[in-house]
C-alpha cells in the first residue's frame, strides 16, 4: 500500500501553514468532527497548497501490508448533473483523506422503484461490502439486510438522499429538502403568483416527499389550500417535466407557476410551454432544483433551488471515514446541508398582476 512520502511535505508543515498543531491537522485529516469546520478547511486549504497528501487509509487492525479497501459509492445512475456534483464531492474528499473511491452504477433509477428493484440493489451491496472499506448509497434505495450486514462486518453504511425510508441504524445525508420546497413557494408567492403547480419526483422519494410537504406547509402558511390536481409525481429527469407540465398546463383553470423536482425537469416544463404559445417567465414562472449547470445554460436562466450536491458528497465520505475509525460504527443523526433560493430569470409576476 502507498506509505507517507519521506520527502514531500509532513503534518507539521501544513501545520505552520495553517498555524495550527500538528494534532489538529491529524484530527483534520481523518475527519474528526471535534475539529470546527473552519478549521477543517484551514488545514485541507494547507494541504492542498503544499501538496500533502495522506497515506492511503486502512480499517483499525488492517495489517498495514494488505491493500487498502476502498470506499463503494453505489449509484442508481451515473448519467445526471445530480450524480456528477455528488461523486466530484466524493472523489475530493477521498483524495484529501487518502482512500481510494470506487463506483458502482446499478442500473434501475429510483423512479422505477419497485421489490424488484430493490432485491438487485440488496445484491450488490452486499456483494461489494466484504471487500470495501464503507459503502455510500447514492439515490438508492436501503435494506433492513444492507445494514444487518454493515453492523456484522463493520463496514459503515451512509444513504444519500435515499429513495425509501431507512432502517434505524442507517446514517443519512442530504439537503434541506422540506425548506427547499418552502423557498420555492415562498419566492412565487412573493411575486404574487397563487395557482402554483409542483412536477416532482416518485412518490417513494424521501427527497421529493419533503418537498411537496414543504410545499403544502407554505401554501397553507399563505391561506391557500393546496390543490391535489396540481401535484403530480413523475421523475428526476427532462421527460418528467414535459410530459407532466403540459398536463399541468393544460388544465381548464390555469395556473401561472410550476416548481420541478430537478433543473432538467425545469427545462422540460419550459419546452412544455413554449409548445403550447407561452413565454417564461413572462406568461409562466418556472422554479428549478438543484442549481447544476443547466440553471445557468438554459433560456431563460432558471431560477432554482441550490443544494450543495458536492459538499453532500464530500460530507458523506467524511461520515464514513469517522464511523470507521471510531470505537463501534454506531449511526449518526441524520445531515441536512441547507438549500438555499437563487433567482435568475425565470419567474416574475403573474400576468394578471402586470
Amino acid at each position: 500500500m502507498p506509505r507517507p512520502r519521506s520527502s514531500g511535505p509532513t503534518q507539521a508543515a501544513v501545520a505552520a501553514r495553517a498555524g495550527v498543531s500538528v494534532a489538529t491537522v491529524s484530527k483534520a485529516l481523518r475527519a474528526d468532527p471535534v475539529i470546527s469546520a473552519p478549521t477543517r478547511t484551514a488545514v485541507l486549504t494547507a494541504a492542498r497548497e503544499l501538496g500533502y497528501r495522506t497515506p492511503m487509509t486502512v480499517l483499525p487492525g488492517t495489517p498495514d501490508d494488505h491493500a487498502a479497501r476502498p470506499v463503494t459509492a453505489v449509484f442508481d445512475t451515473v448519467d445526471t448533473q445530480y450524480a456528477a456534483y455528488v461523486l466530484r464531492g466524493l472523489l475530493e474528499e477521498a483524495e484529501l483523506d487518502g482512500v481510494w473511491l470506487r463506483v458502482r452504477h446499478i442500473g434501475s433509477a429510483m423512479d422505477q422503484l419497485d421489490q424488484a428493484h430493490l432485491r438487485t440493489w440488496e445484491r450488490s451491496v452486499l456483494e461489494v461490502m466484504p471487500s470495501s472499506y464503507g459503502v455510500v448509497l447514492v439515490t438508492t434505495g436501503v435494506t433492513s439486510a444492507m445494514v444487518e450486514a454493515s453492523g456484522q462486518q463493520h463496514v459503515p453504511l451512509v444513504a444519500i438522499d435515499p429513495a425509501t425510508a431507512v432502517p434505524e441504524g442507517t446514517s443519512s445525508i442530504g439537503a434541506t429538502n422540506h425548506r427547499g420546497g418552502q423557498q420555492a413557494v415562498t419566492h412565487l408567492l412573493d411575486l404574487g403568483h397563487r395557482r402554483i403547480g409542483i412536477v416532482t419526483g416518485p412518490s417513494e422519494s424521501i427527497p421529493a416527499t419533503e418537498r411537496v410537504a414543504g410545499y403544502r406547509s407554505a401554501l397553507a402558511t399563505a391561506g391557500i389550500a393546496p390543490e391535489p390536481e396540481l401535484i403530480r409525481a413523475g421523475r428526476f429527469d427532462y421527460d418528467s417535466g414535459l410530459i407532466h407540465g403540459g398536463d399541468l398546463l393544460d388544465l381548464d383553470t390555469p395556473l401561472t407557476a410550476v416548481i420541478a423536482g430537478c433543473d432538467a425537469a425545469a427545462v422540460g416544463v419550459i419546452e412544455a410551454a413554449r409548445r403550447r404559445g407561452l413565454r417564461v417567465p413572462e406568461d409562466l414562472s418556472v422554479v428549478g432544483f438543484d442549481d447544476t449547470l443547466t440553471a445557468t445554460v438554459c433560456s431563460p436562466r432558471l431560477t432554482t433551488i441550490h443544494q450543495p450536491l458536492v459538499d453532500i458528497g464530500a460530507e458523506a465520505m467524511r461520515t464514513i471515514i469517522r464511523l470507521a475509525t471510531s470505537r463501534g460504527s454506531r449511526a449518526l443523526s441524520p445531515i441536512e446541508l441547507a438549500t438555499s433560493l437563487v433567482v435568475h430569470d425565470s419567474t416574475a409576476p403573474p400576468p394578471t398582476s402586470r
